[in-house]
């Protein structure tokens, strides 16, 4: 079966927006205020191609247009966004044609990242992990979806890279396993700190 591609309009920046995801963006570049309008107009959703340190990379977001939060005279603006889908760059051109923004081709990520692991499950409850606004810290289902962990940590986007592009659900959960463990001994050394506070 062959994998669903379909072109979008992209706008490279150095964030990863997992799904589920609100973040603000300032638009102040006459080719993204274009872009914005446009989803203002139809509701259109957009790419976000994840730039680090080299450049672009093959990973990205897609995301829709929550609202603009604010815009100026000159027309600059901050809006917020949601991530819908996380994609594989396939191809990139600079600008589409009869538009200032870019586009390319993209490839979406259907992966599940459904996870059963124990450890991971005991980990967010001893931590009181957040996992959703509903539900908190309850695990509804016999499996967690790992991308609600990886948002409840708050990774930033170069650990989100860094974890989207491992290559099974064994290695993301040892990174996840692994942050959580980072997240109690540091809520320890606070509490001993506190602890040591009081007592003097």
């Amino acid at each position: 079966m062959k994998p669903e591609v379909y072109r979008i309009a992209l706008f490279p920046l150095n964030i990863i927006v997992l799904p589920g995801e609100e973040v603000p963006l300032r638009i102040f570049e006459p080719r993204y205020k274009q872009l914005i309008a446009e989803c203002e107009d139809t509701g259109m959703h957009f790419g976000i191609p994840y730039v680090d340190s080299n450049g672009h990379t093959n990973l990205g977001s897609q995301v829709e247009l929550v609202r603009v939060v604010a815009r100026n005279e000159n027309g600059n603006s901050v809006v917020l966004i949601r991530g819908v889908n996380l994609f594989y760059l396939r191809n990139f051109e600079e600008e589409l044609p009869h538009k200032l923004y870019g586009g390319g081709v993209i490839e979406p990520l259907n992966h599940s990242y459904q996870t059963t692991n124990n450890q991971l499950a005991v980990l967010i409850k001893k931590l009181k992990l957040n996992l959703s606004d509903t539900f908190g810290t309850l695990i509804t289902d016999s499996s967690i979806n790992m991308l609600d962990i990886a948002k409840a940590l708050m990774l930033n986007s170069a650990q989100k890279y860094k974890f989207l592009l491992l290559k099974d659900d064994s290695q993301r959960e040892k990174f996840l396993i692994n942050r959580l463990l980072l997240r109690e001994f540091i809520q320890k050394q606070e509490s001993n700190l506190q602890n040591n506070f009081h007592l003097n």
